[in-house]
């Protein structure tokens, strides 16, 4: 077995992340899935959930989706009254994205499901606090 910063065969930290992430992915999206959610669409809702607005280059950090499938994905979102654009009243120049009442009320109907989910994953408290500190 490795230790940190040394490998042996298959597992490398970056492949057990890797493959971590993708089977978390896929639990998540078959929730999704139910509910007319993709993953993207659904990371852009859980960072507007309980703020004010973003705009879209916060949204970027938040999801680490691209320029192009965060537009797509906030346009879909807009499109199904999810979400909506407003010009943000301090800066003209820039837009912000917010939930719509009806985005609020997916969100809570959703995180309950995907909360569920990931409570299943039994996951160590010390281990979500050391993943949740990667992205810092």
């Amino acid at each position: 077995m490795g230790t940190r910063g040394v490998t042996t065969a298959g597992t490398s930290l970056t492949g057990s992340l890797t493959r971590a992430a993708r089977a978390v992915a896929a639990r998540v999206e078959q929730v999704l899935a139910k509910e007319g959610l993709t993953l993207d669409q659904w990371l852009v809702l859980d960072a507007l959930s309980g703020k004010g607005g973003l705009a879209m280059a916060d949204l970027a950090d938040r999801t680490l989706a691209t320029a192009p499938t965060l537009t797509r994905v906030v346009d879909k979102l807009v499109t199904t009254a999810q979400a909506y654009r407003e010009v943000d009243a301090a800066d003209r120049r820039r837009v912000l994205v917010h939930l719509s009442a009806r985005g609020r009320a997916t969100y809570r109907r959703v995180a309950t499901k995907v909360s569920e989910v990931e409570a299943g994953l039994a996951v160590p408290d010390d281990v979500l606090v050391a993943l949740r500190g990667l992205g810092d």
